[in-house]
């Protein structure tokens, strides 16, 4: 009786270790590009690592074998690949085909990126992935009423939403007590090395991309080539809206080389030495405020303006 206990018990232990190699050994191999698409596009990758374990049963549906589609993605009248067939909602559906699982990792992203239907997923905390099940599920991603509940599992119990993170920490500093100041280090060519690398979980901005510096106290970022903000925010572990807010910019801006992008709350008001500021041809409000880490509304506020009105060329604004 004992010896059949044991064999029942193996039984049964078997297909769920069976089950959970497979599921393991499928985040291990694709955890880095989901990654990377959520470095590029925006999609966290505990969404779609999960969406891949559901949809391919963790690329071990005949659509990942033999198509490597690991979404099933459908063809659609667009689709210009290859193709394969398969019954689904309906008998004999077309799914589209991929050279390698790369390709319908990218496809995926850029199939939640560019399609409006799913635009208001863009604009949720990157690490709400509850938010990002259930808006999958709102915008009818998938017919399966438990489609989000069945994510959320599968992000919790294979703590995927540590891909998520992207929290930049300090790894090292480099004895330097004169940070760049934005007013003065370009023009006298004392740009300074920046006091502070950074590193994320799985991802990074590299230091090739970009310079660090402090301005009035407050540490900025310039890129060396444009970049939407929502992917920068992404590379920097930061919700969009800290970088529009810190830096009063409108959605769906676009970073341009060379320009400065703080990474903290502006402050409200400028450094001592800088007292008064003459205006210049074309000049704004915002352009001002980011010339001295200064909020803009601190600017309105001590100046005695009211909000949106734009200072005129040889006018002179109070800074403290």
């Amino acid at each position: 009786m004992r010896k059949l206990l044991i064999i029942v018990i193996m039984f049964f232990a078997i297909p769920l270790c069976y089950a959970q190699s497979v599921q393991e050994e499928y985040i291990k191999k694709y955890c880095q590009i989901a990654v990377d698409e959520m470095t590029r596009t925006g999609v966290p990758a505990s969404i779609t690592l999960a969406q891949g374990i559901l949809e391919s049963g963790s690329g071990t549906s005949q659509l990942a074998i033999k198509g490597n589609n690991h979404f099933g993605i459908k063809c659609h009248s667009d689709w210009t690949g290859g193709r394969m067939y398969a019954d689904d909602d309906a008998k004999n559906e077309c799914f589209r085909m991929y050279r390698n699982a790369s390709e319908s990792f990218r496809d995926h992203s850029d199939f939640l990126r560019n399609n409006q239907r799913y635009a208001s997923l863009f604009q949720l905390n990157p690490k709400d992935y509850k938010g990002w099940a259930a808006g999958l599920k709102k915008a009818g991603y998938a017919t399966s009423p438990t489609y989000a509940t069945r994510l959320i599992e599968i992000i919790e119990n294979y703590k995927l939403a540590q891909y998520d993170s992207g929290t930049f920490v300090p790894i090292a500093v480099v004895s330097d007590n004169n940070n760049a100041n934005s007013d003065n280090a370009s023009a006298n060519g004392n740009d300074k090395k920046p006091s502070v690398y950074y590193s994320s979980n799985g991802f990074e901005l590299s230091m090739s991309e970009y310079s660090l510096g402090t301005n009035n106290n407050t540490q900025y970022i310039v890129l060396k080539y444009d970049m939407n903000i929502e992917v920068l925010s992404r590379k920097l572990g930061m919700a969009p809206w800290e970088l529009h807010k810190y830096n009063d910019l409108p959605k769906d801006y676009k970073v341009k080389a060379g320009e400065i992008i703080y990474l903290k709350p502006k402050r409200n008001k400028a450094e001592k030495k800088c007292l008064v500021h003459t205006v210049q041809h074309g000049e704004t409000m915002r352009d001002i405020s980011q010339k001295y880490a200064v909020k803009m509304k601190s600017l309105y506020k001590m100046n005695g303006w009211e909000q949106g009105v734009q200072p005129v060329e040889g006018s002179k604004l109070r800074l403290r």
